[in-house]
């Protein structure tokens, strides 16, 4: 296992902007453009990694408050293809029946949504995934979506200790996950490997 690598003439991002927030199903975008999710326990880290990919600072919203996001936020990238930043699961600061219109969000845009091709799924490299994260792997795959698992805070553990790390918490995910990519938000380090993963295939 190790991180998935395409040529260096693979599109990067040289464009993206906020398009909408969606609290409702019925108000997704309609314009046909495909869409790849991206997701992740409250305070893993999702937005600042999104926002180092975008190359902005403050595209995405970050916050240090637990369930910050409770929208499906919708950025448009390269003019032809949706980034989503989904509600972060885990503790959240909202009473149980926001957290329940949350989840029924999430769960109808993943479970119907056409134009999704994948999930980034974002994990702490500091952590042994736990059974939320499991949780979230295994309903994504039973639902048939492509999953891309990012290790992310690279810059928070010691190169001595990172291969050990790497190794349990690759133990402790499930079979059908082949590849994991190690990033950092703060540093940038791994992102052209995720990027050339995930970004459509040049014409």
């Amino acid at each position: 296992m190790g991180d998935n690598q395409r040529p260096a003439s693979h599109p990067a991002v040289y464009s993206s902007e906020f398009h909408t927030s969606v609290f409702e199903l019925d108000n997704l975008p309609d314009a046909g453009l495909p869409e790849i999710a991206f997701a992740g326990r409250s305070n893993v880290g999702k937005s600042s990694l999104m926002n180092r990919i975008f190359n902005r600072r403050n595209l995405v919203k970050v916050s240090s408050r637990p369930g910050y996001t409770q929208s499906l936020n919708f950025f448009i990238v390269n003019s032809g293809i949706y980034f989503v930043d989904l509600p972060g699961y885990g503790f959240a600061r909202a009473p149980k029946h926001v957290i329940r219109k949350w989840h029924r969000l999430v769960e109808g845009y993943l479970e119907n949504s056409r134009n999704l091709t994948g999930v980034v799924c974002i994990l702490d490299i500091r952590r042994r995934p736990d059974p939320m994260d499991i949780d979230l792997l295994n309903y994504l795959h039973a639902i048939g979506h492509t999953i891309w698992v990012v290790l992310n805070k690279a810059d928070k553990i010691s190169q001595p200790r990172r291969k050990a790390r790497l190794k349990e918490i690759r133990q402790a995910l499930p079979p059908f996950v082949s590849t994991t990519f190690t990033v950092s938000a703060r540093t940038g380090e791994g992102i052209i490997p995720l990027l050339n993963a995930i970004l459509p295939e040049a014409d």
